[in-house]
């Protein structure tokens, strides 16, 4: 009997690698670009660019803030259309992006010696995957009420779906779903036409202001069923780009996991990354990049630099092996979830911890003005050390159970 297609450009990589796909040789390039995101976001911006550290910083200045602080993709006031984005808006859809990398290369986990699916263990796998991300995310905002946004008539109200976790088990689902589908051009075609969907909605049915995009009616809508408000972050309607990045995302990891010349795998992820990049540049000439809508100009930039990033490590770590210094950024990739959960759920006690231990420096040095910042370093030192206690259990354990 004839073998049975591949599911498209997945059969192609897996079959010119080992037959033994659970021991296929893991890209350090990934698990680099998840800990540089990670560790920025939890460590790095907490301890040194968070706004109260940021006030004593002698560059203080509105152009700084709007970089580092993203206050240009926040809506400001009602009437007021936000242009560009910061760093820090840059995180979470490069977080997205590394989902849908990884989960195309946790896919040869499930693909057999005759190129079938294990789809018993697959549809297991991803159910795990799924229910644990929705339920930290649930935790972190509160598992049945939430306060939607702050105001003097703010209410708590039941959400489902309300933090970045959720946003990651969207995206993450997507990209396995997706990898089911024959053929690259498929998946291509589903990537791009959930975001297309997004954008049309959006462009037809509103502006892209605080209260007049498409998004947040929406969300007013369906949480004034619910007894609720919408907030500016949007989830609904962005559902649909979420899962769309995550398809695309995992093009980029087929690319990078194929048995190919390794420096043409960089040449398609530049080129990839160019025209992604040139797309929402052209289209933020009408639409304005907004991460609280997640805006198809937003998508598009933030995908571009995504891919030429992924792009640049691979050749810097994975060609080059230039990897010395790295080990706390890939520490914090391999932990991301435990990392997230202590930053975001345990965050206050983080902080209370952090001031304890530098409750008698402004005494030492004479001022108030740096308490900020000492208790930043603080806690980063906490939270790093903690996240090294985890790996030493995390691989204590699995020893065990081996």
């Amino acid at each position: 009997m004839k073998k049975s297609r591949s599911i498209g450009f997945l059969r192609e990589s897996h079959g010119r690698m080992s037959n033994d796909n659970k021991t296929a040789k893991r890209i350090f390039c990934v698990d680099f670009l998840r800990g540089l995101d990670i560790f920025y976001l939890l460590v790095i911006h907490y301890a040194l660019l968070s706004p109260g550290v940021f006030k004593v910083w002698p560059l203080e200045s509105t152009a700084a803030k709007a970089f580092w602080l993203h206050s240009v993709t926040s809506f400001s006031s009602p009437g007021q259309v936000p242009t560009g984005f910061g760093i820090l808006d840059f995180t979470q859809p490069l977080f997205i992006f590394v989902t849908g990398v990884s989960a195309s290369l946790a896919f040869r986990k499930f693909l057999r010696e005759d190129g079938r699916v294990d789809l018993l263990a697959f549809w297991k796998r991803l159910a795990q995957r799924m229910l644990m991300l929705w339920a930290c995310g649930s935790l972190i905002r509160g598992v049945l009420t939430f306060k939607l946004f702050t105001g003097p008539d703010s209410a708590p109200s039941f959400v489902f779906y309300s933090d970045t976790l959720h946003t990651i088990a969207v995206a993450y689902c997507a990209a396995s779903i997706g990898l089911l589908l024959r053929g690259t051009w498929k998946r291509l075609a589903l990537g791009l036409g959930l975001i297309a969907a997004a954008a049309v909605v959006m462009a037809c049915c509103g502006d892209y202001s605080q209260h007049g995009n498409a998004a947040r009616i929406f969300e007013d809508f369906v949480y004034g069923k619910l007894g609720g408000h919408a907030k500016d972050f949007c989830y609904l309607l962005t559902t649909l780009s979420w899962a769309g990045m995550g398809i695309l995302a995992s093009l980029a990891g087929d690319v990078v996991k194929v048995s190919r010349a390794p420096w043409s795998k960089v040449k398609v992820l530049a080129v990839a990354g160019a025209v992604s990049l040139a797309a929402g540049w052209v289209l933020s000439f009408w639409i304005p990049p907004i991460r609280y809508i997640y805006t198809v100009s937003f998508v598009f930039l933030t995908q571009g630099l995504a891919l030429i990033l992924l792009a640049a490590l691979y050749a810097l770590t994975d060609i080059w092996n230039v990897r010395r210094g790295t080990g706390l950024l890939i520490l914090f990739g391999q932990c991301s979830l435990a990392a997230w959960m202590m930053t975001t759920f345990f965050g206050s006690s983080l902080t209370a911890a952090a001031e304890r231990f530098v409750v008698g420096v402004p005494e030492l040095i004479g001022t108030k003005d740096f308490q900020p910042l000492f208790v930043g370093v603080a806690r980063m030192v906490i939270l790093v050390t903690l996240v090294w206690m985890w790996s030493r259990f995390r691989q204590k354990t699995r020893k065990i159970n081996v």
